[in-house]
């Protein structure tokens, strides 16, 4: 994903990539990527994460500290490091979602819309992955699965 982003960038005039932050060090199209966030120099206008629920954390501490807006586009947080990114939205601009993509945004606007009508029916998500999945059930299952819950308030348990 971060080369996606970084492509997106590239094609508007008005942004630029910075900097990185990575588990190796080095570059990435001449620009700076580091292992350590505190070594970072630039200061962006904006931090976008697609990394992993450790690193989002320590990004996030970064981001507070800096006073820097994030994007979190990363998935398996359990309910104790949810709440720090809840907190930190109080003080903090926070852009969060389990899928970024406009596909899966628009299927859970429209299962939203459609669960309420089935009052006689079990709703079931099924996913496959590899099986190194660090995260099951993945992100997107649970945004599926929580559209449908705020949309028919039963709250009960989908199986995912």
């Amino acid at each position: 994903m971060g080369k996606e982003v970084i492509d997106c960038i590239e094609k508007e005039p008005d942004l630029n990539f910075v900097c990185g932050f990575n588990q190796f060090a080095g570059s990435v199209c001449d620009v700076p990527v580091y292992d350590k966030i505190l070594d970072i120099k630039e200061t962006p206008d904006v931090i976008i994460d697609f990394s992993h629920v450790h690193l989002t954390l320590e990004i996030l501490k970064y981001a507070n500290e800096k006073h820097i807006p994030i994007v979190i586009a990363t998935t398996g947080f359990n309910s104790e490091q949810e709440k720090i990114l809840e907190e930190s939205a109080k003080t903090l601009p926070i852009f969060k979602s389990a899928n970024m993509s406009f596909d899966i945004n628009l299927m859970c606007r429209l299962v939203s819309e459609i669960a309420p009508l089935f009052t006689n029916s079990d709703i079931e998500i099924t996913e496959t992955h590899h099986r190194n999945k660090v995260d099951a059930p993945s992100g997107t299952a649970l945004l599926l699965a929580n559209s449908i819950n705020d949309a028919v308030r039963w709250k009960n348990e989908i199986c995912v």
